[in-house]
């Protein structure tokens, strides 16, 4: 499913992230998914094995996944993620909340909830990366950002080619671990200062308060009804046709 996020992945993340925290010898962090994506968003699958969606799971769900945020956030080291492929929905805020993101020239990103009647879970500090005109129109669209115009856009650090991506990570990674130790630390310490200075904490409690009512408050939509009766597949081939008929965004 193009690593999917669950609740038990958040759950797993953040006992990672805890333990990594503590780890002196752990110089940074590289986050990255498997395969051909960093990660196509949260499992909108249906099924026994999923949980029923009430507003009470929605607070649940969203309070592990902005803890998995604040996580990564407060981490005392440097999270770099390396991206290629779908980066959408808690992917895309998974990236968003690293320091620094290297991208293939085939990654996206976007946040695919909006679409589904969500409020849209893209990581606050976007604001002062693409300034609130251009938030304004991914949240009112719930388009997606092809990898171009997120190094435009300054959502990424760099754009490279799938075949160099990892060896371009592996060099900047062994770049910051020559740096004097406690400098990659100290900081990040810095850079967290100076966004919680700009009130980065409330937004992210707006943020996830938002994602919550959003999904508490939507009616059943006919993308749910059509998961229901043919499947999330046929649900999403309806859902992308309707979007490719208008023709607005690619």
């Amino acid at each position: 499913k193009l690593n999917a996020i669950t609740d038990q992945t958040n759950i797993e993340l953040q006992d990672a992230l805890d333990r990594i925290a503590g780890m002196t010898a752990v110089k940074l962090v590289v986050l990255e998914g498997e395969g051909r994506a960093f990660c196509a968003g949260y499992d909108v699958g249906e099924g026994e094995d999923m949980p029923v969606r009430t507003p009470p799971y929605w607070r649940y769900h969203f309070s592990l996944a902005y803890t998995t945020l604040r996580r990564i956030w407060n981490l005392p080291q440097p999270v770099v993620a390396k991206v290629r492929g779908a980066c959408l929905g808690g992917g895309m805020a998974l990236a968003m909340a690293s320091d620094l993101i290297y991208a293939s020239d085939d990654a996206f990103f976007g946040d695919p909830e909006i679409k589904f009647g969500g409020g849209g879970n893209m990581f606050p500090v976007l604001q002062w990366i693409i300034g609130m005109k251009k938030l304004t129109e991914l949240i009112l669209t719930g388009r997606f950002v092809y990898a171009p115009e997120a190094l435009e856009l300054g959502m990424i650090n760099e754009m490279l080619s799938a075949s160099e991506l990892d060896a371009r990570v592996e060099q900047v990674a062994r770049h910051m671990c020559l740096l004097p130790d406690g400098t990659l630390i100290r900081n990040k310490a810095a850079k967290r200062r100076w966004y919680e200075q700009m009130g980065i904490g409330p937004m992210l409690s707006s943020s996830e308060d938002n994602s919550v009512i959003g999904l508490s408050t939507s009616q059943e939509t006919e993308f749910t009804r059509i998961s229901k009766a043919e499947g999330v597949s046929a649900a999403l081939k309806w859902q992308k046709s309707r979007f490719k008929e208008v023709g607005a965004f690619r």
